[in-house]
């Protein structure tokens, strides 16, 4: 259905909204962004903006539904980029990617991934544009590794060896993960926390004590994952 005059002039300022929001952001932490802030950096009037947002909740669930559709963007880009790459190269290309996309935007990366995703589970939870966006997102990690896993079953371990409770759990998420056993995702897990946190401490300064560059360390431990996921993996250069 085509747009009309109103509908393109109100869509053009929920997109200037948006951006503001994300200046302020970038310049002064995810507190600097308020309704009343983003107003004063458009020249409108605070209640002018409740036209649009209904809330401060509302405005960054809409500017985090953003970002994880553009790191999301750039990371299928980088993995359906070239027909030749077989998982292994997939895998290097959307890890390498997210690591790329948070050390060129900390204050983005902060903002996403340094508050709790809501609980999908909970009585009180809304499936919010931001949620709904970081599970697209968590599913191009989460496909890929069920597929590496379907072409080739990678070790992993027994279910005696995790304990009833966490085995329970892990029971609990294997469809979300196609169907792999509770061992296989408790490893595909383990590896996405290793490469996540490696990438956290590195883009909040906290490995600047170890490595000058830190990128040598992030494709050496990305490649002992793929050699342990079966994967023929480029070795680090």
């Amino acid at each position: 259905m085509e747009l009309t005059r109103r509908d393109r002039q109100r869509a053009a300022t929920v997109a200037e909204i948006k951006a503001a929001a994300r200046k302020l952001l970038v310049e002064g932490g995810a507190s600097s962004v308020g309704l009343r802030a983003v107003a004063r950096e458009l020249g409108l009037s605070a209640p002018a903006l409740y036209r649009y947002f209904g809330s401060h909740e509302d405005l960054i669930s809409a500017l985090i539904a953003d970002l994880y559709d553009e790191l999301t963007d750039a990371l299928v880009a980088l993995r359906d980029g070239d027909p030749e790459a077989d998982l292994g190269d997939k895998l290097f290309l959307i890890a390498g990617g997210l690591r790329d996309w948070a050390l060129a935007h900390p204050a983005e990366f902060g903002l996403l991934f340094g508050a709790p995703v809501p609980n999908p589970d909970a009585d009180d939870h809304e499936l919010t544009p931001g949620h709904l966006a970081a599970m697209r997102f968590a599913a191009v990690f989460k496909e890929l590794v069920a597929q590496i896993y379907q072409q080739q079953p990678f070790p992993h371990p027994a279910e005696d060896e995790l304990g009833p409770e966490l085995l329970a759990q892990l029971r609990r998420k294997s469809e979300f993960f196609d169907g792999m056993p509770a061992g296989a995702v408790y490893l595909s897990l383990t590896y996405w926390t290793r490469l996540y946190g490696l990438i956290c401490m590195e883009v909040f300064g906290q490995l600047h004590w170890a490595f000058e560059d830190a990128g040598a360390y992030f494709q050496a431990q990305l490649f002992e994952i793929g050699e342990a996921l079966g994967l023929d993996c480029p070795v680090p250069e």
